[in-house]
């Protein structure tokens, strides 16, 4: 792949659980990274269950490996792009080159809410 194919900025998010003077436990999401990434739409489609039209999207986005890139996992990272918030569903590595990950995220954009916001 061409480096220039990589034109799009991502961030990615951290969860982070934070402890108020009272000893309040909330989540947190804090931006710890941003990258170059090649962006595609994977699938975008409707779903309806109990009356509520949910729409949802899987993007895959391309970046070159790093340190950190290599540690990110799905229950714990997230993608921050164009102002919205992606879920990780996989992360793939490319063992044939060793320069790129490819993650597979999910995104809800209307209908569903998130316990995790």
């Amino acid at each position: 792949m061409d480096f220039d194919k990589l034109n799009q900025r991502i961030a990615i998010l951290e969860h982070r659980t934070v402890v108020d003077e009272i000893g309040n436990h909330t989540s947190k999401w804090d931006e710890v990274f941003s990258c170059w990434a090649k962006v595609s739409v994977k699938s975008s489609a409707e779903q309806v269950n109990t009356g509520v039209t949910r729409e949802i999207q899987s993007m895959s986005f391309v970046v070159r490996q790093s340190l950190f890139i290599l540690s990110l996992n799905s229950t714990t990272h997230r993608i921050l792009f164009r102002g919205l918030t992606y879920n990780i569903k996989s992360v793939q590595r490319d063992y044939l080159h060793n320069s790129y990950i490819t993650l597979v995220c999910e995104v809800r954009k209307a209908g569903c809410t998130d316990e995790y916001n």
